[in-house]
């Protein structure tokens, strides 16, 4: 049940594949791979990417059977918040809600940056329009809100076109190298000497940020139907897919190219549009270029609605003011839409009039937050399923429910330190003001501390009770 005051989400909205065409609109495939995979190849592992897709996949499919076994415990729009109180208790539970509230805020106002900067790339380059890029980050931010009022069920058919469009093109682009250049496909990137090699923890780190928010679909479960199956469906689906799409693509990008470390090292950025336009053509070259910008559209819609469900759940849980737990006729959480995209609306308004650079202040400053944040959430989320579990309170095998916590909490744990140590390759800015970011972690530990040691007990645990 939630909140008897609160009135719910819509149920029966959204299923399966909506949920799965959500999480990869949210990793964005297309960008991973002109992005983070191709930055792995020229400055990581090189070909040993492959690799590391295969390792990482695994890790994360460890991490999925304890939160698979905590969804079926406790379905909430603000998943990460119910399932980490229900193994460590209210304040932790709290802290990691505010830490998924500010990483999917700061994440949607990344996307709406990078959408905006690479559009306007993109028609100024091919179509001869040149306006600021603000104007179209505020168009997008615009129709981002619209589709949150509208519903998940809108959404998740706009997300699914685009991740759709985004799957496409990459299995194309796959077909002409496997027909140009089949005798590339060769196993050397699975290799411990490749997968080892060069500035692997540099791999390790763009690789698991490449799957960030695979697992979201449980943030959907208040609004299907039969959420403990179908989130544990949508999420096994979601990762599977995201591994056979990422290891399938880059392994065409290393085969198309004599020397792809090189050819990656030179210019990342030029990697798989030179590539597909050499084997495709420009105008295949072209619209990969404009997908590419449209699929940080796509994740923007996908974090905006991840982060109004917990503006949602937190204030049904008084953790804030109980205005966010309003909802429309619909049954969508309408206030905080609005005060989502006025958060990212004065953040974008500030960024223009001080003339901030997008792509190497507003994006760098998101991402590092979003990755760091991504890393806190799982980790913590794997120590309480383990702590659940140790206490008899998350029924289950054993090795689902103790032991691959406990490996999946070690190993994203030193993904951490990487990334902590890696901050500013992570971020692409060495900036002092971007490189102190992390210190809002402790602090939002010290404010969830405070909000919990004030609020009354049972209203937390209140809302903390099974909705499925």
């Amino acid at each position: 049940m939630s909140d008897l005051t609160s009135p719910p989400l819509r149920r029966g909205v959204i299923g399966v594949p909506g949920m799965v065409f959500m999480v990869i609109a949210a990793a964005a495939p297309l960008t991973a791979m002109a992005s983070n995979l191709a930055l792995s190849v020229g400055a990581g592992a090189g070909v040993g990417t492959l690799g590391w897709i295969v390792l990482v996949g695994g890790l994360l499919a460890v991490f999925t059977a304890g939160y698979v076994a905590l969804s079926q415990q406790v379905v909430s729009a603000g998943a990460y918040h119910a399932f980490v109180t229900y193994g460590l208790g209210t304040t932790l539970g709290a802290a990691v809600a505010y830490v998924a509230l500010l990483a999917y805020n700061v994440a949607t106002l990344a996307m709406v940056t990078a959408f905006g900067f690479f559009i306007d790339v993109a028609l100024s380059q091919y179509v001869g329009l040149d306006l600021p890029w603000f104007l179209y980050a505020a168009a997008a931010l615009g129709i981002v809100g619209l589709l949150g009022f509208v519903g998940a069920d809108v959404s998740t058919r706009v997300t699914a076109a685009i991740s759709l469009l985004q799957l496409v093109l990459l299995v194309v682009f796959v077909v002409a190298v496997l027909l140009d250049s089949p005798s590339r496909f060769d196993a050397a990137g699975f290799t411990p000497s490749e997968v080892f090699s060069g500035n692997f923890s540099l791999t390790l780190v763009f690789v698991l940020l490449s799957f960030a928010c695979y697992e979201a679909a449980a943030s959907y479960g208040e609004e299907c139907n039969a959420p403990h199956q179908k989130i544990k469906r949508a999420t096994y689906i979601a990762l599977g897919v995201l591994v056979l799409v990422f290891l399938t693509s880059t392994w065409a990008l290393i085969a198309a190219y004599d020397d792809a470390p090189t050819a990656a090292a030179a210019d990342p950025g030029a990697l798989l549009n030179g590539a597909a336009e050499r084997l495709l053509g420009s105008d295949v070259g072209a619209v990969i270029t404009v997908t590419v910008a449209v699929s940080f559209f796509a994740a923007a819609v996908s974090f905006h609605n991840l982060s109004v469900r917990y503006f949602f759940a937190l204030a049904r849980a008084r953790l804030l003011p109980r205005a966010w737990a309003r909802t429309s006729r619909r049954g969508t959480p309408v206030t905080a839409v609005l005060t989502q995209v006025a958060i990212c609306a004065v953040i974008l308004t500030g960024a223009a009039a001080s003339g901030a650079a997008p792509l190497s202040t507003v994006f760098p400053a998101a991402s590092g937050i979003t990755s760091l944040g991504f890393i806190v959430l799982t980790c913590m989320t794997s120590i309480s399923a383990a702590v659940a579990a140790f206490r008899g309170r998350l029924p289950g095998p054993a090795l689902q429910t103790r032991w691959a916590p406990i490996v999946s909490a070690v190993g994203l744990g030193a993904v951490g330190v990487l990334i902590a140590t890696n901050y500013s390759t992570v971020t692409g800015s060495d900036a002092l003001a971007i490189s102190l970011m992390p210190v809002v972690f402790p602090i939002i530990g010290l404010v969830a501390w405070q909000v919990v040691r004030r609020s009354p007990a049972r209203q937390v645990e209140r809302a903390l009770e099974d909705v499925g």
